[in-house]
C-alpha cells in the first residue's frame, strides 16, 4: 500500500479523539464510490463504482463531526479481538497482517474503480449497490499517495421512488418526482484514518471478511508453538486450533505467555500448568494427546483462562463475541 513513513500507531480512544477533532477534508483528493459484494472461490469479492458526486468532501466533515460528538464520545477504542463487546470499537493498524492484504485491495479498487454518471444507477443500469464509500488521498509533488482516508458504510444510499413518495423543489413550489434520491445517515461503519482502521459495526467486518482470517492466524500462531517444541503431539492441538469456536481465539494470542512456558524449568512448568488443569508429560512438554488438554491450553495462550497467567487482569470472563 503507497502510504506515508511507517510510524508507530496506538489503538486507543485518545487517538481517534485526536484524529477526528484534527481531521480537515482539505489537502485530499475525494471520490465517491458504491460497492457490491460478489462471492468467488476465494471467499467474498468488493466489485467497486465510481460515481460522480459534488461535496463530497463536505460529506466527510460532517461524519468526521459526528463521530467524535456521539460514537467515539459513547464508547472505547480496543485492540481488534472477536470477543469484544459492542460498547468497544476494535481497531488495527492499516500495516496489521490480519487487514492489511484487505485494505491494500479495497484502497486499490476505489481507485481504479469505472466511473458511472448518476443515472446509471437511478436507471437500473447498475445492480443496487451493498454499500458505499468516501475515499481521500494525499499525494506529494510526484504524485504518490502519502495519505490515504476511509468512511465505508453498508448500506444502499439510494432512496427507492416504488416505495417512496419523493419531492422536489421547483422555483417557488413542491412537486411529486419519481427520481430516486440519496441518503446519507450521519453515522461510519468503517473508518481509516492516521493509519488505523476502525469498526464500528460488526457487520462491516464480513466485507472485509475477517472472520476468515482467524484460520491463517491460527496457522501462523500453531507454528510458533511448534518452533518451541513445548507439546507432546503437535498434530492433535492443530486439529483443536483449527476448530471454529478455537481459530477465533488465537487473535488474542499472548506470545509472552507462550515464551513464560517455555523458559520454565520442568518441575516449575507442571506447577505452573497444573494451576490452569494442563498436565506435562514426561519430558515437561504439555500433553496433547486429550482434546480436552488441548482447549486448556489453548485458553491460556489465548488469554481466555479465568485465571491471568502472567497476573494481569483477566478478561476471560468479562467479554462477549461481537455479533
Amino acid at each position: 500500500m503507497d502510504t506515508e513513513e511507517t510510524k508507530e500507531v496506538k489503538l486507543e480512544t485518545r487517538a481517534l479523539t485526536e484524529s477526528l477533532r484534527g481531521f480537515s477534508s482539505a489537502g485530499f483528493e475525494w471520490s465517491f464510490a458504491l460497492y457490491n459484494t460478489r462471492k468467488s472461490r476465494d471467499g467474498l469479492a468488493l466489485e467497486w463504482k465510481l460515481c460522480r458526486m459534488r461535496d463530497v468532501a463536505k460529506w466527510t466533515e460532517v461524519l468526521a463531526a459526528y463521530l467524535l460528538e456521539k460514537t467515539a464520545a459513547e464508547k472505547t477504542v480496543a485492540p481488534y479481538s472477536p470477543f469484544l463487546s459492542r460498547e468497544v470499537i476494535p481497531a488495527l493498524a492499516e500495516t496489521d497482517d490480519f487487514i492489511r492484504e484487505q485494505l491494500w485491495e479495497t484502497l486499490t479498487d476505489i481507485k481504479n474503480g469505472l466511473e458511472y454518471a448518476p443515472e446509471n444507477f437511478v436507471n437500473g443500469d447498475v445492480s443496487k449497490p451493498t454499500g458505499y464509500a468516501f475515499y481521500g488521498c494525499q499525494k506529494d509533488a510526484e504524485g504518490k499517495v502519502t495519505k490515504q482516508t476511509l468512511f465505508m458504510r453498508r448500506a444502499n444510499p439510494f432512496l427507492s421512488g416504488d416505495k417512496i413518495r419523493l419531492c422536489a423543489a421547483r422555483v417557488k413550489e413542491i412537486v411529486t418526482s419519481d427520481t430516486p434520491l440519496l441518503k446519507f445517515a450521519a453515522a461510519t461503519d468503517f473508518l481509516l484514518i492516521d493509519g488505523v482502521c476502525y469498526f464500528f459495526s460488526a457487520g462491516i467486518e464480513k466485507d472485509f471478511e475477517l472472520k476468515n482470517r482467524n484460520l491463517a492466524v491460527a496457522a501462523k500462531r500453531v507454528g510458533e508453538i511448534a518452533n518451541a517444541e513445548i507439546v507432546s503431539d503437535l498434530d492433535k492441538l492443530e486439529a483443536a486450533a483449527f476448530a471454529a469456536k478455537n481459530a477465533r481465539k488465537f487473535i488474542d494470542f499472548d506470545k509472552t505467555v507462550l515464551a513464560h512456558v517455555t523458559r520454565l524449568s520442568i518441575v516449575d512448568r507442571e506447577e505452573f500448568l497444573l494451576t490452569y488443569g494442563i498436565t506435562v508429560d514426561r519430558g515437561g512438554r504439555m500433553d496433547t494427546s486429550d482434546p480436552e488438554q488441548c482447549e486448556l491450553i489453548i485458553d491460556l495462550l489465548c488469554g481466555r483462562s479465568c485465571l491471568d497467567a502472567l497476573g494481569r487482569l483477566s478478561v476471560g470472563s468479562n467479554i462477549m463475541p461481537r455479533e
